[in-house]
């Protein structure tokens, strides 16, 4: 089974680490990057929508979600995937 098909797979719960995103905008599987405003407060998360639809989250090795205190050191991991912009939800 490849890549692709295992995040079509889960779609909608989908965690992978920077250097796994990278991969996966180099073969065109990711549309958007977009940084959302986290659960906790102050805290912003990094996710990619899907080329097959459904979110792609940013985690740490052990599948942890990412959480940055700032936009700019979101706005850098969610850059350095690939993209030029990125959409801020807030």
């Amino acid at each position: 089974m490849d890549i692709t098909m295992i995040f079509i797979f889960v779609k909608d719960a989908v965690m992978t680490t920077l250097s796994e995103l990278k991969l996966m905008y180099q073969e065109d599987q990711l549309v958007e990057a977009v940084i959302e405003s986290a659960m906790v407060e102050d805290t912003w998360i990094v996710e990619f929508r899907h080329v097959h639809g459904g979110l792609v989250l940013l985690t740490d090795m052990k599948g942890g979600e990412l959480k940055y205190r700032d936009l700019e050191s979101a706005s850098k991991s969610a850059l350095a995937v690939g993209f030029n912009q990125v959409r801020i939800n807030d």
